[in-house]
């Protein structure tokens, strides 16, 4: 039996988010400076958010020729100019939220390598009338001078440059997130993993699993913002169908002479590649085993971690003959067949937020806005 100050203060809440990656924590800033006068609960299983927030490559990115391309097709002109519109809305809403604070931020732009000829590339002055309106002028345009400059292979077939995109140390991000969080005087509790939430006459009760016993945590609105592990706790049939799909990374030993600029994608945006610092981030592979890397597993494999290796060492950086691998790692990301958002209410007090599609960064800020935005009703 939980003592009546255990009740009232640490088990008693207005909000109470499930999951601290980047939708989840900006969705708590976003009630705490909305409602000062709220009580608001974030948890998190692990120490650290570790799905795909802290595991990714850093991108704050709307989207390559071939994505946008490839999402006119499945989603049509207007959907899909929505979907580029809510991702850059977030990426200013991040700015606007960290300006004054280090979380590694540049803008130098990003390139699309094509290794042969591919039929988005007939396609810029299509895309670049579509996007205008929101940028004013062109996005993309063909930069051939760019393969000698950044040093990649002379085998690439063609790049495509965009100004519109960044960088950022994702680390950074979600540490100086959860900072602000805890100013605004959100409760953060890790090592807290939600098993269950029921709803009840005017609220939610959560059941949430500690290292040492299992304790009933009350609130009045939920959020689930859980990302891959959503359909653990939402079982809903207004839900997308939500699938994980497991990135992969590796990141360089130190280099030296180091020609790279600005964020890399390839192959429709199935490999990706940075310069951090002194070193070369490369990620991706999952394209190659569709089946396998729809998992939430962290660990990685021989032969994608190969792929990304051959690339690596044959396409990024072909004239650097000492390359030495430091670190692999693997994130989970989740994907709906539609690549939309989804922000909406699944029972009458618990809202689920997701909206990656392997875009977390940039839509994370919006999503969770609109998040905080129904709670307000």
């Amino acid at each position: 039996m939980r003592s009546f100050w255990e009740r009232g203060s640490w088990l008693t809440f207005d909000v109470a988010i499930v999951g601290g990656g980047i939708i989840g924590i900006s969705t708590a800033i976003e009630c705490a400076t909305r409602h000062p006068e709220w009580r608001v609960l974030l948890l998190e299983r692990n120490l650290l958010p570790t799905g795909a927030s802290t595991r990714n490559a850093g991108f704050a990115c709307v989207g390559s020729l071939s994505e946008i391309a490839s999402d006119i097709d499945l989603m049509g002109r207007d959907t899909a100019l929505d979907l580029v519109r809510r991702r850059l809305q977030g990426l200013q809403l991040l700015h606007e939220r960290c300006d004054e604070n280090d979380i590694g931020y540049s803008e130098d732009g990003a390139s699309e390598i094509f290794i042969t000829d591919h039929s988005a590339l007939a396609r810029i002055d299509e895309v670049n009338a579509i996007l205008k309106p929101l940028f004013g002028r062109d996005v993309f345009a063909e930069r051939r001078d760019l393969i000698t400059e950044y040093g990649v292979s002379d085998s690439v077939h063609t790049m495509i440059h965009t100004p519109f995109e960044g960088t950022l140390h994702s680390g950074k991000l979600l540490s100086v997130l959860w900072s602000m969080a805890a100013r605004l005087g959100v409760h953060i509790r890790t090592g807290a993993t939600v098993v269950s939430t029921d709803e009840l006459n005017g609220g939610v009760e959560l059941i949430v699993r500690t290292s040492h016993e299992d304790v009933t945590v009350i609130a009045r609105q939920v959020v689930i913002a859980t990302n891959a592990m959503i359909p653990s706790l939402a079982n809903s049939a207004k839900l997308p169908e939500i699938v994980p799909g497991r990135g992969q990374v590796l990141i360089t030993k130190p280099l030296t002479n180091l020609a790279l600029k600005g964020s890399f994608h390839a192959d429709e945006g199935f490999y990706y590649f940075r310069p951090i610092e002194d070193r070369v981030l490369i990620g991706g592979g999952r394209n190659l085993d569709f089946n396998g890397e729809q998992t939430a597993s962290l660990d990685t494999t021989e032969r994608i971690q190969s792929s990304l290796e051959h690339m690596l060492r044959t396409v990024v950086l072909p004239h650097h003959s000492e390359v030495e691998i430091d670190l692999r790692w693997a994130g989970t990301m989740a994907f709906t067949t539609t690549k939309q958002p989804y922000v909406d209410f699944v029972t009458p007090s618990t809202i689920v937020a997701f909206g990656c599609n392997g875009m977390g960064v940039a839509l994370s800020s919006e999503v969770a806005r609109e998040c905080a935005g129904l709670l307000d009703r």
